[in-house]
């Protein structure tokens, strides 16, 4: 007898758990992403940035729309992003501040060799030059791909060049359902339509799709 009021009471309170909105979830999604935010991650990882902006933003839609399921899924994935962006952002600080520090040390031996000429006639040295920095090409928005093997719409979206969020597969499958009959066949050498003009409501009715999808489980994005 005891043990099945014991079972009664487990029960239950599973049940309460999934009824209740998802607090701490939301909590921690929301203050990683703050961190992410105090480290610039909105323009020295914009991507990640963007992509955990927008699950914290789904993830309170669906708190308000009272799907708390829903929510504790797409919650930890708005973390997970936002934890990644701050990483990339304060490795892009770092990289930035030591670019710096080169460059006013040969700004300073410049200006040392310099001052030691103008107060003396030595033959002259060569002058220390400053070793530029490799300035890299702003990633091109494609209107167009072409599959490589064992790729899969999921894995295209989430390229950085395409979309750089996986749940926007769904755009993809929409724009070529000419030679897309199932969104898990797809094959090399096909060549995708991307589309580019794109609505904040489009993105999110997308994302939407997605998550309710069985066809790509959603706990890969975060393996």
């Amino acid at each position: 007898m005891a043990r099945a009021f014991c079972s009664i009471l487990l029960l239950t309170g599973l049940l309460w758990g999934c009824a209740s909105p998802p607090r701490q979830e939301l909590l921690t999604a929301r203050t990683a992403l703050a961190r992410a935010a105090a480290a610039e991650a909105q323009v020295l990882a914009a991507d990640e940035y963007r992509t955990a902006s927008n699950a914290l933003q789904d993830g309170e839609v669906a708190i308000r729309r009272k799907k708390y399921k829903l929510a504790r899924q797409i919650l930890p994935l708005a973390e997970a992003h936002a934890q990644k962006a701050l990483v990339l952002a304060r490795q892009e600080q770092a990289q930035r501040e030591h670019d710096k520090a080169q460059e006013r040390e040969a700004e300073q031996a410049a200006k040392l060799e310099a001052a030691q000429q103008s107060t003396s006639s030595p033959p002259p040295k060569k002058k220390v030059a400053a070793i530029p920095r490799v300035v890299k090409p702003a990633p091109k928005s494609p209107q167009s791909y072409r599959v490589r093997g064992g790729e899969t719409l999921w894995t295209i979206a989430a390229r950085h060049d395409i979309y750089a969020d996986a749940l926007l597969w769904p755009l993809i499958y929409q724009a070529n359902r000419d030679q897309i009959k199932d969104p898990r066949q797809i094959y090399p050498q096909q060549t995708l339509t991307i589309p580019r003009q794109i609505s904040d409501e489009d993105q999110l009715e997308a994302r939407q799709r997605a998550r309710e999808s069985k066809i790509f489980p959603i706990g890969e994005l975060v393996r």
